[in-house]
Protein backbone atom coordinates (compact mmCIF):
# COMPACT_ATOMS: atom_id res chain seq x y z
CA UNK A 1 0.00 0.00 0.00
CA UNK A 2 1.43 3.36 -0.95
CA UNK A 3 1.24 5.83 1.89
CA UNK A 4 -0.32 8.69 -0.07
CA UNK A 5 -3.56 9.31 1.80
CA UNK A 6 -3.02 11.87 4.58
CA UNK A 7 -5.19 11.68 7.70
CA UNK A 8 -5.32 15.47 8.17
CA UNK A 9 -4.07 18.73 6.69
CA UNK A 10 -1.10 18.70 9.04
CA UNK A 11 -0.27 15.09 8.18
CA UNK A 12 -0.65 15.97 4.48
CA UNK A 13 1.80 18.85 4.81
CA UNK A 14 4.30 16.58 6.54
CA UNK A 15 3.89 13.88 3.88
CA UNK A 16 4.28 16.42 1.06
CA UNK A 17 7.44 17.80 2.69
CA UNK A 18 8.69 14.21 2.91
CA UNK A 19 8.26 13.64 -0.84
CA UNK A 20 4.65 12.47 -1.33
CA UNK A 21 3.53 13.05 -4.91
CA UNK A 22 -0.10 13.81 -5.70
CA UNK A 23 -1.81 11.32 -8.01
CA UNK A 24 0.35 8.27 -7.28
CA UNK A 25 -1.62 5.02 -7.39
CA UNK A 26 -2.96 3.66 -4.11
CA UNK A 27 -1.14 0.33 -4.43
CA UNK A 28 1.97 -0.95 -6.13
CA UNK A 29 2.26 -4.72 -6.50
CA UNK A 30 5.68 -6.18 -7.22
CA UNK A 31 5.75 -9.66 -8.73
CA UNK A 32 8.56 -11.49 -10.56
CA UNK A 33 10.48 -8.28 -11.28
CA UNK A 34 7.41 -6.41 -12.58
CA UNK A 35 5.46 -3.54 -11.02
CA UNK A 36 1.69 -3.22 -11.28
CA UNK A 37 -0.17 -0.12 -10.14
CA UNK A 38 -3.71 -0.17 -8.73
CA UNK A 39 -5.97 2.81 -8.10
CA UNK A 40 -8.79 1.93 -5.69
CA UNK A 41 -12.13 3.61 -6.38
CA UNK A 42 -15.70 3.24 -5.19
CA UNK A 43 -18.22 2.20 -7.84
CA UNK A 44 -18.73 5.71 -9.24
CA UNK A 45 -15.40 7.22 -8.18
CA UNK A 46 -13.44 9.20 -10.77
CA UNK A 47 -9.75 9.81 -11.21
CA UNK A 48 -8.36 13.25 -10.49
CA UNK A 49 -6.32 15.00 -13.16
CA UNK A 50 -3.15 14.14 -11.19
CA UNK A 51 -4.15 10.47 -11.11
CA UNK A 52 -4.71 10.48 -14.89
CA UNK A 53 -1.31 12.08 -15.35
CA UNK A 54 0.31 9.41 -13.13
CA UNK A 55 -1.46 6.68 -15.12
CA UNK A 56 0.01 8.13 -18.32
CA UNK A 57 3.51 8.16 -16.83
CA UNK A 58 3.18 4.57 -15.60
CA UNK A 59 1.81 3.23 -18.88
CA UNK A 60 4.29 5.15 -21.05
CA UNK A 61 7.05 3.49 -19.04
CA UNK A 62 5.57 0.09 -19.94
CA UNK A 63 3.94 -0.73 -16.62
CA UNK A 64 0.39 -1.86 -15.92
CA UNK A 65 -2.14 0.48 -14.26
CA UNK A 66 -5.61 -0.68 -13.31
CA UNK A 67 -8.57 0.95 -11.60
CA UNK A 68 -10.07 -1.44 -9.07
CA UNK A 69 -13.68 -0.94 -7.95
CA UNK A 70 -14.36 -4.01 -5.80
CA UNK A 71 -12.69 -6.69 -3.74
CA UNK A 72 -13.61 -9.22 -6.42
CA UNK A 73 -11.85 -7.15 -9.12
CA UNK A 74 -8.77 -6.91 -6.91
CA UNK A 75 -8.73 -10.64 -6.18
CA UNK A 76 -9.13 -11.46 -9.87
CA UNK A 77 -6.31 -9.09 -10.87
CA UNK A 78 -3.93 -10.53 -8.27
CA UNK A 79 -4.79 -14.13 -9.20
CA UNK A 80 -4.10 -13.39 -12.87
CA UNK A 81 -0.77 -11.72 -12.06
CA UNK A 82 0.29 -14.57 -9.77
CA UNK A 83 -0.24 -17.07 -12.60
CA UNK A 84 1.84 -15.24 -15.20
Amino acid sequence: MNMNNPRSKINGAIMKASGMVSGVADMTYLNNGNAYFFELKVDKGKQSDNQKQWQGIVESAGFSYQIIRSLTEFQTAINILNHK
